[in-house]
């Protein structure tokens, strides 16, 4: 199994990691987004899940081919966690795929107000050699 990674949305490699878990990381670390599909009802999540929210049957991962989406809803953050302070204020978006499936992440890289409807796109930041995040850009 390769080192353990940990990725920079409050997860953390410290606890609990299972091999459901570390497989997501792993695959986060070569820039594949990966969502889970529950084995009996085709129910999908993301960011994935182990268990089906319906019927607690067992998900397997699946790689999201889809890498564009539109802004669903977003937040600007103007007093941030201690963690987060120095980004303040930052925007936290939920865009949606085409599929229907929705991502929370930061947008990074925006130079006016968002809008809802905007075009995302699904990008990734190695934060350094442990940590790496996925997020939207504009």
């Amino acid at each position: 199994m390769a080192e353990k990674k940990e990725i920079y949305l409050g997860y953390s490699t410290d606890k609990a990691m299972t091999p459901f878990f570390q497989s997501f990381l792993e695959a986060l670390d070569q820039e594949k987004l990966m969502k889970s599909k529950c084995t009996k009802c085709g129910a999908e999540y993301l960011p994935p899940r182990e268990h089906c929210q319906k019927d607690m049957s067992k998900c397997e991962l699946t790689e999201l081919t889809e890498k564009e989406a539109k802004l669903y809803s977003y937040v600007i953050v103007d007093f941030a966690p201690e963690s987060l302070s120095s980004k303040a204020p930052y925007v936290v978006a939920i865009g949606e795929f085409p599929s229907g499936l929705r991502l929370t992440a930061h947008i990074t890289n925006l130079m006016s107000m968002p809008e809802v409807g905007m075009p995302l796109k699904l990008g990734f930041e190695k934060v350094d050699e442990k940590k790496i995040t996925y997020k939207w850009l504009v």
